[in-house]
């Protein structure tokens, strides 16, 4: 099924989701990644996410981009939304919208999804645990100075992010992102989050990934984990995009909702 989500400042997005075979009150919510990609929600994308046995049991939203849809992308939709602050208050907005209010939900992210899911966590009450795949806990310039290879590529990217606060709201790009989304997610927004979330959680992470800062994302996560309910699991030979590692990753997710929240 499908929804049109009407959001703030003339904005929409279009949610996709499918009810469990037998009348439930779980849900999955799924956050996905930066790129433009369009999901239905489907039976069959449930069952990929966390396996045939768990996904019997839950009801599964994926919270689409505003500009991403079934047929081709709004490039511009996209942009515009593309900051942080609007994707926090979209997926609420989405969850308010499609969630009956005594549900119970269990956010799952994946990349950009899962550097905003414990945000988003703390500003729904329904939410009962919280899944990140891929995702960092600082603000993604910084994450991009913790992975500068020495002192002059991190020379380089430091002029590039006094280049982006002098112009914050520009459309230009710099590695795939416009300076007004670099900038939007500069802050250590996701670890506040974290620091504050007192519902269980589950990181995966993969030992070679590249784009997110895994050294400070593993001294953070670790740190919170001697406190928190915080359980951190790292694939080894695995990169950011877990190829070939998906299932592994569906196996963790299903025994991570098997817990009696």
């Amino acid at each position: 099924m499908r929804r049109l989500i009407q959001l703030s400042e003339n904005r929409n997005l279009i949610a996709g989701y499918s009810l469990a075979p037998v009348k439930s009150r779980d849900w999955i919510v799924y956050l996905p990644q930066s790129r433009a990609h369009f999901q239905r929600g489907s039976r069959r994308e449930l069952k990929s996410l966390i396996g045939s046995a768990q996904a019997a049991r839950f009801n599964f939203l994926v919270v689409n981009h505003p500009g991403a849809g079934p047929g081709k992308t709004d490039a511009l939709a996209f942009e515009r939304s593309f900051r942080r602050h609007y994707r926090v208050s979209d997926a609420l907005a989405t969850l308010k919208e499609i969630i009956p209010k005594h549900d119970k939900i269990c956010l799952v992210g994946y990349s950009e999804g899962a550097y905003l899911a414990p945000e988003i966590a703390g500003a729904d009450a329904r939410v009962i645990a919280v899944a990140m795949i891929g995702g960092g806990t600082r603000g993604w310039l910084k994450e991009e100075l913790g992975n500068a290879a020495n002192a002059r590529e991190k020379a380089a990217i430091r002029k590039q992010i006094a280049k982006i606060g002098k112009r914050a709201n520009s459309a230009e790009k710099w590695n795939d992102f416009s300076f007004a989304t670099w900038h939007s997610y500069r802050e250590d927004r996701t670890l506040q989050a974290l620091k504050k979330m007192r519902q269980p959680a589950l990181a995966i992470l993969g030992a070679r990934d590249k784009t997110i800062d895994l050294k400070s994302t593993l001294s953070d996560l670790n740190k919170l984990a001697a406190k928190k309910p915080i359980h951190v699991e790292v694939f080894p030979g695995c990169g950011h995009g877990f190829g070939g590692h998906w299932q592994p990753v569906a196996q963790f997710l299903a025994d991570f909702l098997r817990a009696p929240y």
